[in-house]
């Protein structure tokens, strides 16, 4: 997964660093901000979670 990618799933879902820090049960926005900066790649279980999102197939539960 890209930066690119990661940063406009984030955008299309409309939350912010923190927001999906808190989604995906990451305590620092920071390693989002990695993500999109192309500074760290994106682990396995974070990229799934983020195309389920993306796809709409991330169950509510955890989008509220």
């Amino acid at each position: 997964m890209t930066p690119a990618q990661v940063k406009a799933i984030r955008q299309r879902a409309g939350l912010t660093l923190d927001g999906l820090a808190r989604l995906l049960r990451i305590s620092d926005k920071r390693t989002v901000q990695r993500w999109e900066r192309g500074d760290v790649p994106v682990s396995g279980p974070a990229s799934i979670v983020l195309e389920m999102l993306d796809a709409g197939e991330l169950p509510e539960r955890f989008t509220t």
